[in-house]
């Protein structure tokens, strides 16, 4: 019976980390606001700059999963919260479309440099702007308790973060990759990077504005 409960308890452990990596990894595969900007930074400043954006980027998707998890009830109760962060987001994405089509390309020249703060704190940043993680997790800690699972105990809560963590932090370093390549085998098309990323961004603004408007 000891054995059991032991068993029990390490697959507990597995689930919970194992479904926020792979809810966390899904949300991150389509082009965004952290993946582009990891891509970038790998692509004009080499490979350890965009390590370092990821990791910067996924202590943010940490805090924001652990956030919405831990306030789950407070925020579902309170729908000018979730107005509030779906209105944000496309504002910061209209910004950004804006900024990426406006602004002049330039000849990426990659640099092999030491990982540093800045790239850090980039991946900090950018990552802080996608509140969009905080209204998703909160989907899915909905759906996670319609299944069963609880968050009663913080160890579960923790758990789920650091699969979030983890799930997006593998798929940016992906992203690095792709920078990598685009870097060794692609550099006729960075003159065409900005206006792809303005693209996105604004596509994803008009998304936000329908959200806004008729959920």
């Amino acid at each position: 019976m000891v054995l059991l409960s032991c068993e029990s308890r390490v697959m507990s452990i597995w689930e919970y980390i194992i479904i926020g990596m792979l809810f966390s990894a899904i949300g991150a595969l389509a082009p965004g606001m952290i993946n582009l900007a990891v891509a970038e930074r790998t692509i004009r400043k080499g490979y350890r700059s965009g390590v370092m954006v990821t990791l910067g980027a996924g202590v943010i998707e940490f805090l924001y999963t652990f956030l919405a998890i831990y306030f789950i009830d407070q925020l579902t109760q309170n729908k000018s919260i979730g107005k509030f962060i779906t209105w944000t987001a496309a504002a910061i994405f209209l910004f950004l479309g804006f900024y990426y089509l406006l602004r002049k390309a330039k000849p990426i020249k990659p640099v092999i440099t030491r990982s540093s703060s800045r790239d850090f704190g980039l991946g900090v940043g950018v990552a802080a702007m996608n509140m969009l993680i905080i209204p998703t997790w909160l989907f899915i800690g909905i759906w996670m308790r319609g299944q069963g699972y609880d968050f009663l105990h913080m160890g579960h809560i923790l758990l789920v973060s650091i699969g979030s963590a983890l799930g997006a932090c593998l798929v940016f370093l992906g992203y690095v990759k792709l920078g990598s390549y685009v870097v060794s085998r692609m550099e006729t098309v960075t003159q065409y990077t900005n206006k792809f990323i303005g693209t996105v961004f604004l596509v994803l603004s008009v998304v936000q504005c329908f959200r806004a408007l008729y959920q």
